[in-house]
């Protein structure tokens, strides 16, 4: 007679499952790889519940993917990132509040800035602009580009109402959320999550304090003014659909 299996590793099951909600242009790419460095926390770097996903693309379920993620073996924390659209999904939010992983909630002070960097990216992505990577191992600034006002500001207005919808929504939810904002993990050293806010996380996480630090750089590092050869037009028609706080 075959003896029963005896598992003794003590690691299963123990890490605790978390989720980065990160809107768009909020930091969560630059969350998720610092943490990623972390030796006790397994985070998925990539954008893992879109449907060009490695995940998704393997045609696995976003129910089998959150599965397998939070319940990696051999950490302390297990989790990964998600933009509002795809976390708020009818197929993927009652997922999230029956496994109440605790949620690194990002958001950005300047939503205005937020949108503009959201609408300029789009505007990429249709080819109505020159393509710049958002990040990369070398980090370098883009040629200065002429975009849509209109466009950009109704982008920008479609990040604002998204954002308001988001922290509604997510004020019902039952688990625990820690609220970060893009500033605060901004460092003066570009390769470094700010430490005291690294260090909030990792209590967040119950994982143990060091300094989270990523290779990847910001390619968009000049000022937004900088972005666009025709910034006055897109101030002032941000500044007349009532979106302020731009001082260059």
């Amino acid at each position: 007679m075959t003896a029963a299996r005896i598992d003794n590793d003590l690691t299963k099951g123990l890490a605790q499952p978390f989720l980065i909600l990160a809107h768009v242009r909020t930091g969560g790419t630059f969350c998720a790889h610092a943490l990623s460095n972390h030796r006790q926390v397994y985070c998925d770097r990539g954008e893992t519940l879109h449907h060009l996903s490695a995940w998704r693309q393997a045609g696995i379920a976003v129910e089998q993917i959150a599965a397998a993620i939070w319940h990696q073996d051999g950490y302390h924390a297990a989790g990964f990132r998600a933009i509002y659209r795809q976390a708020f999904h009818p197929q993927v939010w009652p997922l999230i509040e029956r496994a109440r992983p605790k949620v690194i909630h990002l958001t950005r002070r300047n939503v205005t800035r937020q949108g503009v960097s959201y609408g300029y990216q789009q505007l990429v992505r249709q080819g109505k602009l020159p393509y710049h990577p958002v990040h990369s191992f070398r980090g370098s600034r883009p040629e200065p580009v002429i975009a849509s006002p209109k466009e950009i500001t109704a982008y920008a207005l479609k990040v604002k109402r998204e954002m308001a919808q988001g922290a509604a929504r997510l004020a019902a939810y039952t688990g625990r959320v820690l609220a970060l904002t893009y500033e605060d993990m901004v460092c003066d050293r570009e390769s470094w999550l700010e430490p005291d806010t690294g260090y909030r996380i990792e209590d967040f996480l119950d994982v143990e304090h060091i300094i989270l630090q990523v290779a990847l750089r910001r390619d968009f590092p000049a000022p937004m003014a900088e972005w666009f050869a025709n910034w006055p037009e897109i101030r002032a028609a941000l500044k007349a659909a009532g979106l302020g706080g731009l001082d260059g």
